[in-house]
């Protein structure tokens, strides 16, 4: 940790997080729609690096850092994959909705 504003930082993005992932299991048990179901998979996804990250950040795991060229790999996956799910999920709404 490089000082308390990081600190803060990363207990803000987890306790968000953290009220996102919860407020979208809920939503799971009242839609089986494809398209939000990609959603929520997305945000749960998103409450699954944000934990990592504390976790690494506090040294409790490591993480083997693969790099290509100079963009460290895992990272940058574990940032686009939640996004890529919720994108999917508003391209099929998208599409649901056309008729």
């Amino acid at each position: 940790m490089s000082g308390p504003n990081e600190m803060s930082i990363l207990v803000t993005d987890l306790a968000l997080s953290g009220i996102v992932a919860f407020t979208a299991i809920m939503l799971w048990s009242l839609t089986r729609e494809p398209a939000w179901m990609l959603v929520i998979i997305g945000l749960i996804v998103r409450f699954g690096d944000v934990a990592f990250q504390t976790l690494h950040r506090f040294g409790i795991i490591s993480v083997i850092e693969l790099r290509v060229g100079d963009i460290p790999l895992f990272w940058m996956l574990m940032r686009a994959i939640p996004l890529l799910f919720i994108v999917a999920g508003i391209v099929t709404m998208i599409r649901s909705l056309r008729i």
